[in-house]
């Protein structure tokens, strides 16, 4: 596993599909459950005042790195959540550990994926107040991060689902919007990859817990999105809905505590770049930052 440390102080469900007439079963959670083991349990260590860290094992044994899954959880009610985008500020790309400073960030994780041919632009619609960084809504990503809610009367994180909401009945609500795909939609229901499935790869998700509190998933060793989606599932965790952010040598966090800073970044992208090869932070456009109030 390549991890990042610093010199600071370590410290029964079943579905069915109807079709002429003949009913087939597709899912059954409680094999999975059966197959994989009991739900998946998390040791928790609280790194500051709601902040709360944990390591889970994946579903199945990888090839590849440690074959584990880091969750970063943090209360909102304790912390500011900020979107930096380069091309708002001075257009410098630059890796995690060095936002963080810059910005006096305990934590941060990159917003979510970007343009291969223009790397300054988010791949899907990306808002920050007034400035538009990308305005165009891409098709296939259904999720809508939203943050930094204008009044008490709207949680201060939210991901608004495309398919079951819409963009308008929120756009004057919040500060931060960053797009990307759906993984459990806003009712707690899966949503399994049908394009892409086969993708396999280091990766980075962000979810909503029942309780509120954001969850920041990360995991070195590539797994398909599928996969990722039963882990939720069968976690402890208690998501209510949950997104894509960023997969290969660009996933990312990185956490910058007084006593306690670290990070992890990925590596593995199948097909395109299927090696555990990579060591260092990769500099980032655009980043979601957590500022202590």
């Amino acid at each position: 596993m390549k991890d990042f440390f610093s010199n600071k102080k370590q410290h029964k469900n079943i579905y069915f599909c109807i079709h002429k007439n003949n009913i087939l079963l597709i899912y059954f959670i409680f094999f999975i459950q059966n197959f994989y083991g009991q739900k998946i349990i998390g040791n928790w260590n609280q790194l500051d005042k709601g902040i709360w860290y944990a390591e889970y094992k994946a579903i199945r044994k990888s090839k590849i790195s440690d074959s584990k899954i880091s969750v970063i959880k943090i209360n909102p009610s304790n912390y500011n959540l900020e979107l930096k985008i380069t091309t708002q500020t001075d257009s410098i790309f630059r890796t995690l550990p060095e936002w963080c400073e810059k910005e006096s960030y305990v934590f941060g994780i990159n917003a979510g994926m970007y343009s291969l041919v223009n790397k300054f632009k988010a791949t899907g619609f990306m808002r920050n107040g007034n400035y538009i960084n990308n305005s165009v809504f891409k098709d296939a990503f259904n999720a809508l991060l939203a943050f930094n809610p204008k009044s008490l009367d709207f949680p201060k994180i939210k991901i608004i689902d495309l398919v079951n909401e819409k963009y308008e009945d929120y756009k004057s609500e919040y500060q931060c919007y960053v797009q990307s795909i759906r993984m459990i939609d806003n009712e707690g229901k899966a949503v399994y990859w049908s394009a892409k499935s086969k993708l396999s790869c280091s990766m980075t998700l962000l979810a909503i817990d029942k309780k509120g509190n954001v969850l920041f998933l990360f995991t070195r060793s590539p797994y398909k999105p599928n996969e990722m989606i039963d882990f939720m599932r069968l976690s402890d965790l208690q998501i209510k809905t949950a997104m894509y952010l960023e997969g290969g040598p660009e996933a990312s966090f990185y956490i910058n505590l007084p006593d306690t800073a670290f990070g992890k970044f990925g590596s593995y992208v199948s097909q395109t770049y299927p090696t555990d090869k990579n060591d260092e932070f990769k500099k980032m456009p655009n980043i979601i930052g957590i500022k202590q109030k």
